[in-house]
């Protein structure tokens, strides 16, 4: 949609539009609340960058006192425990995300679902929310999804995840909508709802940090804003899903790693039919970030929401589907070690390295068509921003950082119709690399290439048909260490990328050895260093193979290539041929004791 102008301007001029109409006191609040959003949407005008979650910063902030929580049932342990009635009021803690400090919300009862009490803020009633967008909560949560017009929110995901903790005996989950208080300006990023663990204690606890007292609501419940997320509306119940699920998540796992949970509850969204672009987007704008560094702070997390969410839909696509994610949140082990957990209580053999390596590919790729879909999504469409490209060489960039399972798409175009490239690698050698080279011919996928490394991290690779019929070449490094101890993974490497327009031609030869004469040592040298595709010899006796496609040994940093041939003393030079291939072309053949072809 096209974007009418300057969009500060027209936010302006929707504010003083809706303060004008205002003043005339002819509509309510509420309407107006509609209106300003509705005008945003056809003007083009964005009310906020992305919305938040605000359960991360209470695993942040609370982690140690939320690790020492006692076990508490699951609901329904009993019936209510006390019968509430519409029009009930009461005060709730709430957060202000802003100065760390609680509040006190008074709120009164809306609605009484099957599976849930709704509480609006009283401030808020008939502002931000009406009756309409109470009963959409509650059908919502208790009778209907887009993925399920007959099952709701709490029957989806209880049914998937198991059923929720029960602090406070009673089965319905309290929903408070709210004006969540955080730092969010026109513009901004907000805090769109949130799960207090805090409310799974008893008593008063006390924030570790600047000590002030916490209290706990001692109650089952989400919080759900109201400004600038409309409540009533599809975005909000997916918020909703997302909260519902670290709810569930809290009961079987109450210290999970956060990158986990928060991947855990974008699906949850995914399987209740909500949709989750606006993090996906931002993912697609910065795709180098660590799948499982969780950063503090609002502006920087909107693309790791996107990540945590791809990665459980990619195991979910290609791993066993939502039993998988299911086991994932059952499992009482964090981080990668419970994805492995899970892994293997599903029968799945690959370890999270190795699904991590080819997820790096299918994000940059998603063609469900190529190598039998491997890299691929069927319910996203993706196309990521590349962290830098080249089109002219020789090329050498030093000192790229990267923190653990982060990774970064590097494209190589020709500047010539035909030709070779000759890429090099080289990591910190402080941690593994997974390094994957892909061919394309135009935009289509040819090969997906493993770089074999040394053990000090250095790899290279050489591409023929540069120009003619390989069209492009992606570099995809990745940090993959054995371990997920946030903010200690960080490497750094070197990468280098040569076009060759010559064509690559090798001198061969043999030479017996001068102090073993049974050996003779078979050489190769290229006009071009070649990278990691050594060239392979193939030896035949009186036309019988007897050594076949094996990889000459690297001298000199590729500058020559050899092979050492013995022969047993029955055998005859004159009885041996052999042939070297490079990239499946023949470069050189003779025989003992004769100069090369």
């Amino acid at each position: 949609m096209r974007k009418w102008g300057n969009g500060a301007f027209m936010s302006s001029w929707v504010h003083g539009f809706i303060q004008g109409i205002w003043n005339r006191q002819s509509v309510s609040r509420f309407t107006l609340h509609v209106l300003r959003i509705t005008l945003y949407v056809l003007l083009g005008v964005s009310t906020a960058y992305g919305w938040i979650d605000g359960t991360p910063y209470f695993y942040e902030h609370f982690g140690s006192i939320l690790k020492e929580a006692s076990e508490v049932p699951s609901a329904p342990a009993q019936p209510n425990a006390r019968q509430l009635t519409l029009g009930d009021r009461r005060d709730f803690f709430s957060v202000n995300f802003n100065t760390h400090e609680q509040y006190i919300v008074q709120a009164t009862l809306r609605a009484i679902g099957e599976f849930c009490y709704i509480f609006v803020e009283d401030s808020q009633w008939l502002r931000t929310v009406n009756e309409q967008t109470v009963r959409s909560v509650r059908r919502a949560f208790d009778e209907t999804t887009p993925a399920d017009s007959n099952r709701g929110i709490y029957e989806i995901e209880t049914e998937l995840f198991g059923a929720p903790p029960d602090i406070d005996g009673d089965k319905r989950i309290y929903l408070l909508l709210l004006n969540i208080r955080d730092k969010a300006t026109r513009g901004s990023n907000f805090v769109a709802g949130f799960f207090s663990p805090v409310n799974q204690h008893r008593g008063i606890l006390r924030h570790p940090e600047i000590g002030i007292p916490v209290r706990s609501n001692e109650l089952d419940m989400l919080y759900l804003d109201t400004d600038p997320l409309n409540a009533g509306s599809e975005k909000a119940f997916g918020v909703l899903a997302h909260e519902f699920e670290h709810l569930i998540h809290w009961r079987h796992d109450v210290d999970e790693a956060i990158w986990v949970n928060e991947g855990c509850a974008e699906y949850a969204m995914f399987v209740c039919g909500y949709r989750v672009r606006s993090h996906i987007s931002s993912f697609q704008q910065n795709p180098r970030i660590s799948l499982i560094d969780w950063p503090q702070g609002a502006r920087s997390q909107l693309a790791h929401y996107g990540a945590v969410y791809l990665w459980m839909l990619y195991l979910h696509e290609h791993y066993g589907g939502s039993q998988t994610i299911a086991a994932i949140v059952k499992d009482r082990a964090n981080g990668i070690s419970g994805i492995n957990n899970a892994l293997h209580s599903r029968g799945v053999e690959a370890a999270f390295p190795v699904i991590y390596a080819d997820w790096k590919v299918a994000n940059y790729l998603d063609d469900t068509e190529f190598a039998d879909g491997r890299y691929g999504y069927q319910n996203e469409q993706l196309r990521l921003r590349y962290h830098r490209e080249h089109r002219s060489y020789p090329v050498s960039v030093e000192n790229n950082v990267l923190a653990g399972y982060a990774s970064d798409y590097i494209p190589f175009y020709p500047n010539a119709k035909n030709g070779s490239l000759s890429l090099a690698f080289e990591g910190d050698d402080l941690l593994p690399y997974d390094v994957k080279v892909i061919e394309f011919q135009g935009e289509q996928p040819m090969t997906v290439h493993d770089m074999s490394l040394t053990e000090m991290g250095k790899g290279s690779l050489f591409i023929l048909d540069f120009g003619q019929e390989v069209g492009k070449v992606t570099l995809i490094p990745s940090v993959q260490p054995d371990h997920d101890l946030s903010g200690h993974n960080i490497s750094s490497y070197t990468y280098g990328a040569q076009q060759i327009i010559e064509k690559v031609e090798f001198n061969a030869t043999v030479l017996p050895n001068p102090v073993h004469p049974r050996y003779w040592d078979i050489i190769a040298i290229p006009n071009h260093s070649i990278g990691g595709s050594p060239p392979q010899i193939t030896v035949a006796q009186n036309a019988e193979r007897i050594i076949s496609a094996t990889p000459m040994k690297v001298v000199q940093d590729g500058a020559i290539y050899t092979y050492s041939l013995y022969l047993s003393p029955e055998v005859t030079p004159e009885s041996i041929r052999w042939e070297i291939f490079f990239l499946g072309e023949s470069v050189g053949s003779g025989e003992l004791q004769k100069h090369n072809e």
